[in-house]
């Protein structure tokens, strides 16, 4: 195995900054978390701990069918019964509701905004769907009277999934209008020599954060303030105020932490509306925080996927052709599609190139974003499919990616901004001890149990929108900086901290960054890998602009806007897994323990958190692999069973180091998201191990414990 060496290498931690601004003091080092000592003391406020005077407490009553409509008088008697129990304020639901205006159009065409408002009739469009709110003076008075609610409903026919209106080829963030001209590239090949065409299926995943969603409202005469646990302060603003019929300037969100989201609190949903409708009619501040089990129907999901891939290779291995055909879900009220395929339209050199998307609308959730988006379900098909082409075109799984390697946008024609792929596969193999891999499964044992070895592509779009930030200069002699992004957990606080210090040349002590606020400057949501580069870029500029205006004897306060230009390079994330499992047969079991990853993400900020992020996303992709998947009746569509995420006992020995690769094409920063790529590519890197260890290909997540303790044939290879 040869792998091309270039320039610039890996290291183990962050390389000091080049000097971008002044004088890279505090880029590039392991600085801790500003938070950190409020978080493990328990001094950290999050959005259910908020205090307020006269605060009444919110309950949801839920659907129990997935498709149908309730009947008036089941529902008129049930919140007559709940408006009469003790400490009872009201009873909202679809018969008293007041009417909501629809959300803003561009906004629910490319994000999971539902179109329909809730309780806006008598239909159900889905099992967990908001039926009624009950408040009353506490939560357990509001608990007790939710419990009267015993609702009929007239059930349409169903045949089990609730199809209801057909599907689609979605336009949403899969970008059709690529998918229509893929298949003019090339045409499919007549004499490839190697060939692999086999079915991946991926199941329904939960978010599952440590801090469920809460959102306390309260109204000051016509002037609406929000605390919510959300990533989006400033989108959430803009749908309340079409749906309430306000100006935004009537409205406030404040987040100032989330305590985990992996997707689920990037986007207005029901219960939050539901919420300050209620705050309005009882006329005091009202507190909703979703159970456990209603975070699984009320904040999004991972939908499902079933995805055929098609791999086509000459001789030596190169392709010749890549299909990439993906059906998914979503509801009946929103858009959304799991952009499966994205990665296989860039990630290697195929003369033919055919990627598709089919949606179908059933009767289920709203499904949204989830850690790794489109990228994490679609490259557990693509890169087990490189696998199965590996072995059987007789290549190394890193030779055989290394021939195909293409360092170019193929959709464009462009080569990337700032890309050493090459250097992830040749550090990671390295690091690893991957050249004493035998080829062959079933080879390795220790101690009387199966060991494999596996390793995966890694990639994630480089992002980056407008944002503004906020600059005054405190009498104290402190800076302080404010924007309206998020801290979500990833240290966003701390690395602003870190690139405003530099840029003023100022110690860190002397130096604040504020963040979620709707009253700050403008920012985007806080997902898609994009918070650094985007909020970071306008940081890093109104701290030079302080630092001109200092210098000139004239700091004042200010507000800057940064922007992306117009690039001529396409920015994208890569990277490179490799793991060992151990596989014990008789139990069924799979037991991860050892990784290595290498990744290439742009400059490297604070390689501590940078290191967590990477592991975070690491187990998150253990999860998806081994235990992760939504139980439910597929008849009733109700939860059953447990849910089940990774433990520490489940953490693998790492290895993480980061490729240096400065990405000023993106951001004046240099930086690309990583929070994203982590768990890319995992799911993969470990189904390829447990077919290493066992022989077993495996082609549907999560692995279990069936999978693994049936009878071994090599047919199954």
């Amino acid at each position: 195995m040869s792998i091309p060496i270039s320039e610039p290498t890996a290291f183990q931690g962050a390389r000091p900054a080049r000097p971008f601004y002044n004088p890279g003091v505090h880029i590039g080092r392991p600085v801790d978390r500003v938070e950190g000592a409020q978080k493990v003391t328990g001094q950290a406020r999050y959005t259910a701990d908020t205090p307020m005077d006269g605060l009444a407490y919110a309950v949801l009553v839920q659907s129990q069918v997935h498709r149908g409509t309730v009947t008036r008088e089941s529902l008129a008697d049930s919140a007559d019964r709940a408006a009469t129990a003790p400490g009872v304020l009201h009873v909202l639901t679809p018969l008293n509701c007041p009417t909501l205006a629809p959300p803003p159009e561009d906004m629910t065409w490319d994000l999971p905004i539902e179109r329909r408002p809730p309780l806006a009739d008598l239909t159900v469009q889905y099992a967990g769907q908001h039926m009624a709110v009950v408040v009353a003076d506490t939560w357990e008075n509001a608990t007790a009277a939710a419990t009267e609610f015993d609702l009929r409903y007239d059930e349409a026919e169903s045949d089990g999934v609730g199809v209801r209106s057909g599907s689609y080829h979605p336009d949403h963030f899969v970008k059709l209008e690529h998918e229509l001209l893929q298949d003019s590239r090339g045409h499919r090949p007549t004499d490839a020599v190697h060939r692999v065409e086999a079915v991946f299926h991926t199941p329904v995943n939960a978010h599952y954060p440590i801090e469920l969603s809460a959102v306390i409202a309260a109204w000051d005469a016509d002037t609406l303030t929000v605390h919510d646990s959300t990533r989006w302060i400033t989108g959430e603003r803009r749908v309340l105020a079409a749906w309430l019929g306000l100006s935004e300037s009537r409205i406030r969100i404040v987040s100032p932490l989330v305590g985990g989201a992996f997707g689920s609190k990037s986007f207005l949903w029901m219960h939050v509306i539901l919420t300050a409708v209620a705050a309005r009619q009882v006329g005091r501040p009202v507190k909703l925080v979703l159970t456990r089990n209603q975070m699984f129907t009320s904040t999004g999901h991972r939908p499902r996927t079933e995805q055929r891939v098609v791999l086509a290779a000459d001789a030596d291995g190169l392709l010749l052709s890549t299909e990439h055909h993906t059906d998914t879900d979503t509801s009946t009220v929103a858009h959304f599609c799991e952009p499966a395929g994205l990665s296989s339209r860039i990630l290697y050199r195929s003369p033919h190139l055919d990627v598709s998307h089919r949606t179908t609308r059933i009767n289920a959730p709203t499904p949204c974003f989830m850690r790794g988006p489109g990228e994490a379900p679609g490259l557990f098909a693509l890169e087990v499919a490189m696998d199965e082409l590996a072995l059987t075109a007789g290549l190394d799984p890193v030779e055989l990616r290394v021939r195909n390697h293409t360092g170019i946008d193929q959709a464009g024609g462009r080569p990337w901004s700032a890309e050493h792929l090459l250097d992830c596969y040749r550090i990671g193999a390295q690091r690893f001890g991957w050249q004493d891999r035998p080829l062959q499964p079933r080879r390795l044992q220790r101690n009387g149990i199966q060991i494999g070895t596996g390793m995966a592509t890694a990639t994630y779009p480089g992002r980056r929108m407008p944002a503004s930030c906020r600059v005054r200069t405190l009498a104290d002699g402190r800076v302080q900086f404010a924007s309206a992004t998020h801290e979500v957990g990833t240290g966003v606080r701390t690395v602003m901290t870190q690139i405003a210090a530099d840029a003023c040349g100022l110690p860190i002590e002397q130096v604040e960054f504020l963040s979620g606020d709707s009253s700050f400057p403008d920012a985007p949501y806080s997902g898609a890998s994009q918070t650094t580069a985007t909020v970071g870029s306008a940081v890093l500029q109104a701290a030079q602009e302080w630092r001109r205006r200092t210098d000139a004897g004239e700091p004042g306060d200010f507000t800057v806007t940064s922007a992306p230009g117009e690039s001529e390079l396409p920015s994208q994330s890569f990277g490179a897994h490799f793991c060992e499992v151990e596989v014990d047969e008789d139990l069924g079991r799979v037991t991860v323990t050892r990784w290595v990853a290498v990744m290439d993400c742009g400059r490297v900020l604070n390689p501590k958190l940078a290191r967590n992020q990477v592991m975070g996303g690491i187990l998150f992709g253990v999860g998806m692999a081994l235990l992760e998947e939504v139980p439910y009746d597929p008849r009733t569509h109700q939860l059953i069973g447990e849910y089940y995420v990774p433990t520490h006992a489940d953490r693998p020995v790492f290895d993480i180091s980061f490729v240096d690769g400065d990405d000023q094409a993106l951001n004046p920063v240099g930086v690309r998201g990583i929070g994203e790529i982590g768990a890319c590519g995992v799911p993969a890197a470990i189904a390829n191990a447990v077919f290493h260890a066992t022989g077993r290909r495996l082609r549907s997540l999560p692995i279990t414990l069936e999978d693994l303790m049936r009878p071994f044939e090599a047919s199954t290879s």
